[in-house]
């Protein structure tokens, strides 16, 4: 019997939080997720956990919040004061070639084997929440995405390919022309290929070359299965055109997803590592958010730093679930930022120019602002009003200082 992965097995970049370990026997059927939000509830955030003794799953453990901000900056190796413009720089610059090497899994008798949590009482089942998952176009163009995906028995999921993604365009084509699409997830490799699969960078090379530029040096990929090599476990099959009812689900939004109808998958292959920790984001809160947060904060300054504008600093507030309030720090706040922010990112509801607008009710007692509105869309369908505000007149006298 495999022994569970011990803190030393994870990999380094764990070492910039500190780690929870959790020895006392545990389920994935919801005690888990259940655990980990009382003990956020206690301490007043959510803890990095390993839980070592999950039950029916001997020698495997479960991370839980495995991609909190210090994790994700120490994977690039930057400094927390310097990880926007470093970012920034790193986007525009051209990535490191792709290395190739040999992994080392083994190979598993199915999904049974993988302690995917059922993590709120409401979902329909296990969800893996944390994998990647690679298509190809038919032309070979290969794509990252996060999707999640709902498993149904030790060979057969439910994966929800959002009609917006290259993925669901890859399976429809597919599909059109009478044959099932390749698919493999990675589950538990460097978390910068998380934030590389939710991108929507318009840049050259694949999205590995994404995940490439954003850790400042190469991705290391498996000779055969074109996984990176620290992948923890990894999941090969094939999407087929069978439709079946995927969901409820507990989005990190913070509310249930409907039951809908989505692709049917047969996994073919199920592989670990020698000492498997399976990473799982809690849905609703740190982790998803924080991935979400950093993905849209680092595209949004990218973009108007490389169209010329001057910003400080972008915030995507967790309180506004990562995506639907944004915060630009400006030195010159003025109407084409505006413009181009809300051009930019159309998923926000409200976006905010200043010159430091942090404390957005401060600015909003002590500043003089202009608006500007348009409609927001939601699945396609008007769905009320977005706003941009613009603090461009600044209050008379001198701010208080203690």
């Amino acid at each position: 019997m495999n022994r569970a992965p011990r803190l030393d097995d994870l990999p380094s970049y764990y070492r910039s939080v500190p780690v929870h370990v959790h020895d006392e026997p545990i389920s994935v059927k919801v005690e888990l997720a259940r655990w980990l939000a009382e003990e956020e509830r206690r301490r007043g955030a959510r803890p990095v956990t390993l839980f070592r003794n999950v039950e029916r799953h001997p020698g495997a453990a479960v991370l839980g919040n495995p991609c909190p901000l210090p994790v994700l900056l120490a994977t690039m190796g930057i400094e927390a004061d310097d990880w926007l413009p470093a970012l920034g720089r790193r986007i525009a610059e051209p990535a490191e070639q792709t290395r190739w090497a040999r992994g080392g899994w083994r190979e598993l008798g199915g999904l049974d084997e993988v302690p995917v949590p059922w993590h709120r009482p409401g979902d329909a089942g296990r969800y893996i929440t944390a994998g990647v998952t690679i298509t190809h176009s038919p032309e070979g163009d290969l794509n990252l995405g996060v999707y999640r995906i709902q498993v149904v028995g030790p060979r057969r999921v439910r994966i929800f390919f959002d009609p917006r993604t290259d993925a669901h365009r890859n399976w429809r084509r597919h599909v059109d022309s009478g044959r099932a699409l390749p698919f493999t997830t990675f589950i538990g490799a460097d978390p910068v290929n998380l934030l590389a699969g939710a991108s929507r960078l318009p840049v050259d090379g694949s999205d590995f070359d994404v995940a490439a530029r954003l850790r400042g040096r190469a991705t290391v990929l498996d000779e055969e299965l074109g996984v990176p090599v620290d992948s923890q476990y990894v999941l090969q099959g094939e999407v087929g055109p069978e439709l079946e009812t995927e969901g409820p689900f507990a989005e990190f939004k913070g509310y249930y997803v409907p039951a809908r109808q989505s692709p049917v998958a047969t996994v073919r292959r199920v592989l670990a590592a020698p000492t498997p920790f399976y990473p799982t984001i809690v849905t609703g809160n740190e982790s998803g958010l924080t991935l979400m947060s950093l993905q849209n904060e680092y595209l949004m300054y990218a973009h108007l730093t490389a169209a010329g504008f001057a910003v400080d600093r972008v915030s995507y507030p967790h309180a506004a679930r990562a995506e639907f309030l944004v915060v630009i720090s400006s030195p010159q706040p003025d109407r084409e930022l505006l413009r181009a922010a809300m051009e930019f990112d159309r998923r926000a509801k409200v976006v905010v120019c200043g010159t430091e607008p942090q404390d957005v009710w401060q600015t909003v007692a002590s500043h003089g602002f202009s608006a500007n509105t348009d409609t927001y869309h939601w699945r396609g369908a008007p769905y009320g009003d977005r706003i941009g505000l613009l603090f461009d007149r600044r209050p008379e006298g001198t701010p208080v200082e203690f």
